[in-house]
């Protein structure tokens, strides 16, 4: 099987929050028909603000999973999700959930799932560029007794673009349809948005920087987002080992962290064309 760079969205699980981080920037690139893809990964997040609740710490992120499989050349399954989030508090303030919120030091609760389904249209190897269209449904799994989630499903779409230019470039736009925890009944759309890089520094290693955000409504419930991520992945073969710090910038969040994740990819089917 021909050897290629794993697609950016496996080397960068910084999975979404639904309080806090942007979705990180996905590849155009379909998985090879018949193979699927595996990711685990640990982060850890300092000074890291909870809005709704009102809590502030430093949140580590055990289980960072993917799992994508690809169907055919045009179509990918994707889920992604958190098993274990856990925030050891340093602040609380009063805020709109902070009632109901638990008082236990540290709090925990599993992450929020989201499930992905992604549609090949042009493929850059034929056209000159790669574009997809993404289409995701966010599960409500953290609850807000936590101080760690908002009870609330989302949804996202997105047109996704790929160039290789003097490495290999993302590039994300989309919307995202957000229910507001704070208002009965209420939604608001924002724009979804990335840019990413990828140059591969040898043979096995590539060094990936991008940057994601939303932007549009911004209130207590549904925040402006923006942050910033570097990365180093190490390939051997079909494993994958990425190191990344992140640094977020908007003025509902300016947590700073780190993530170490590991993905491989394998055969799961024999495809006849």
């Amino acid at each position: 099987m021909k050897k290629t760079i794993l697609p950016l969205f496996f080397i960068l699980p910084i999975l979404i929050l639904a309080q806090q981080h942007p979705l990180t920037v996905e590849s155009a690139e379909l998985i090879e028909p018949g193979h699927a893809k595996a990711a685990l990964g640990i982060a850890h997040f300092r000074n890291q603000p909870f809005p709704l609740s009102g809590l502030t710490g430093n949140l580590s992120k055990f289980g960072n999973l993917q799992v994508a499989v690809s169907l055919s050349e045009f179509v990918e399954l994707k889920m992604e999700g958190t098993a274990l989030n856990l925030l050891y508090v340093t602040k609380r303030d009063s805020a709109f959930n902070s009632i109901r919120t638990t008082r236990s030091n540290p709090t925990g609760d599993i992450g929020d799932f989201t499930v992905w389904t992604k549609f090949g249209v042009l493929n850059e190897y034929r056209t000159g560029i790669g574009f997809s269209v993404h289409f995701g449904v966010q599960l409500p799994n953290a609850s807000n007794e936590s101080g760690l989630g908002i009870d609330e499903m989302n949804f996202y779409s997105a047109l996704l673009f790929q160039k290789h230019f003097a490495g290999r470039w993302n590039g994300n736009v989309g919307l995202g349809i957000l229910s507001d925890p704070t208002i009965l009944g209420q939604q608001h759309d924002v724009l979804i948005y990335g840019l990413a890089y990828e140059l591969p520094v040898s043979s096995t290693t590539s060094a990936i920087l991008q940057t994601s955000g939303r932007s549009g409504h911004s209130g207590i419930g549904i925040q402006r987002l923006a942050n910033a991520t570097a990365s180093i992945e190490e390939s051997f073969g079909n494993l994958a080992v990425t190191f990344s710090g992140i640094v977020n910038f908007s003025p509902a969040d300016n947590a700073k962290g780190i993530s170490l994740s590991v993905s491989y990819l394998f055969h799961v089917v024999d495809i006849r064309k």
